[in-house]
Formats: structure tokens, sequence, C-alpha cells
């Protein structure tokens, strides 16, 4: 009896223990209850930006494409951060609403600086939910939200650079957009659409599709991208960590993020929001802004690394 006993122990002591195991590709993870769900993005290869023989106005520096690897898996929000998940922030920091967010003034057909505008209150959705993404912070709010959760957690939360974020939009593909020549986008993404353009008419060309609302959707109202991420195209343009550039050329091979010495004016936006016309919704277009910058159609997502243990 002792013998089969100790058998048994040194079986069950020699098994790996599971809690050490790193999360799979694809898999969730969530630090805390009030924290965004975040999904594994695997570490893996890709061409960042987009070759001039795929779009025809390509003003933004995305060609020449240059050869990306992404080392290590790590983790991204699977939406843009919601009011609800800001609202425990500004709570617990008694951060106050600032006012002055860009956004469209009907009257004037453009955008401009409102005063009156704040995240309490966009204005874009009119009555915005709990789970709309958030909107009108800038680059340093938003950057001052992930040091917050990073200290909540003791996790390294951070902005995801722009080749990770083009990584995860991407999601395999290497076409124009990801969902390939055969589907719909508006299943996909919530961009300047027929809904949209009923509401809004705007001077730039609408997607001949409709995706079901005129203005900013509810995170993960759509289908999300093969690696499990939701609103990666439009809904809300999205803030990244490296500093504007007007090229590819030049910057890290690593996917780190391409940042100066004394920080950066303007810095980079991703993705496109429920405004924008189809030849700017797409991977590898690369908008900008100044940091200082709020917007009804800007939010962001986070991302951190995986920890020592969950690597093991």
């Amino acid at each position: 009896m002792l013998g089969i006993r100790f058998l048994l122990i040194a079986a069950l002591t020699s098994m790996p223990l599971v809690a050490n195991a790193a999360p799979a590709a694809g898999s969730a993870v969530k630090d805390c209850p009030s924290c965004p769900d975040l999904v594994v993005v695997p570490a893996g290869q890709f061409r960042m930006g987009t070759p001039k023989s795929q779009v025809a106005n390509n003003e933004t520096g995305e060609a020449p494409p240059v050869q990306m690897t992404i080392p290590k898996p790590f983790l991204l929000g699977r939406t843009e951060v919601t009011r609800a998940e800001f609202e425990v922030y500004a709570r617990e920091k008694n951060f106050e609403p600032v006012g002055l967010c860009r956004v469209w003034n009907r009257t004037k057909g453009r955008y401009d600086d409102d005063k009156n505008r704040t995240w309490r209150k966009p204005g874009v959705p009119e009555v915005p939910l709990a789970n709309h993404p958030i909107s009108c912070v800038n680059w340093f709010e938003s950057k001052d939200y992930i040091a917050w959760l990073a200290a909540k957690t003791g996790k390294p939360y951070r902005l995801p650079t722009e080749a990770e974020w083009e990584y995860a939009a991407r999601a395999g593909s290497s076409g124009l957009n990801p969902w390939g020549p055969d589907e719909n986008g508006c299943k996909t993404a919530n961009v300047y659409d027929i809904t949209t353009m009923k509401k809004t008419p705007l001077a730039w060309p609408h997607a001949m599709c409709v995706d079901g609302f005129a203005d900013i959707a509810p995170v993960g109202s759509l289908k999300p991208n093969k690696f499990g991420l939701y609103d990666m195209i439009g809904n809300v343009w999205e803030w990244a960590e490296d500093c504007a550039t007007k090229s590819h050329v030049g910057r890290p091979l690593d996917g780190k993020a391409w940042v100066w010495e004394g920080g950066c004016k303007r810095v980079i936006q991703r993705g496109g929001g429920w405004f924008t016309s189809p030849e700017r919704a797409r991977p590898g277009y690369h908008g900008d802004a100044a940091a200082l910058d709020r917007f009804d159609f800007g939010g962001f997502r986070v991302a951190r690394d995986l920890t020592a243990e969950e690597q093991k």
C-alpha cells in the first residue's frame, strides 16, 4: 500500500503545473472584474504597409512595405476600452471631464472643436451606453488610464505599437482588407456606410453596404477578425504608441514603437472610425493627430506584455 502511494505521489510531482502553462493564441485573459478583456495575439511576421499596386492614392507613406517580425506573443484588448471601464478609472482617480472635443458641426458641415463636448457627453452617440467605446480622450489621457491599470493590476499594460496594431488588424491577411474580396466589409467594420450617409452626408465616398449603425456602435457589435479581436477597423480611431511618420523606412523591424527622444507632438492613430471612407478604413492606413487632440471619433485599446509566469 505504501509503495502504491509512493508511486502515485512521484507521478503527480513529476507532472507539469497547468497554472504555469503559457496561454494559447486566441485565448482570453482578464486581470480584474473591471479590466478590459484581453486576447493572446501570437508571434509572427507580416508585411507592414500597403503596396502601391493595391491603393491608388497612397499619400501616407505606406509604401514601400517593410518585413516586420513580432517576436513573441502579446495581449491586446478584445475591444476598444469601453465607457464603463474608463468610468472606474475616472472615479478612482477623480478624473473630471475636460471640454474641447472635435465633433461634427452639422450647420457648417465640418469638424470643429466644441468646448461643451467631453468624454462624458461626446454627442456621438446621442445617448452613449456603458458598452460604447470611450471617446473624446487625448493620447496623454489614454496613457494615464493605462498607467492606472498597470498600477492596479501589477501587469505591464501599455498602448499597442503601430506594428503590433497592424499585425493584429491584418490577422494573417495580406490584402487591402482583412475580410477579403468575397465578404461584405460591413459585417466586420463600422465605417462610413449607407446608414451613416443617410444621417450625416459627407463629402467622401461611402461603403456600398449597411453596417446598421449611423455613428459609434457598442463594442463587439460586429464580427471579430481571425484573431478574435473586434472593431479593429472602424468604430473609433485608436491611439498607438508611435510618433507620427510619413514612411516605414528606418523603423524598428521587431515590432517596437518608433519614438523620438523628448517625445513627439503628433502620434499615430489607426483603424478609422464610424465616419471614415473605405479608402482609409483598412489595416495599412496610418493616420496621425496631435497628442493633445480629442475627437468624438477617437478612442483606444490596451495592450500588455505577457508576464514571466505566463510565458512558462
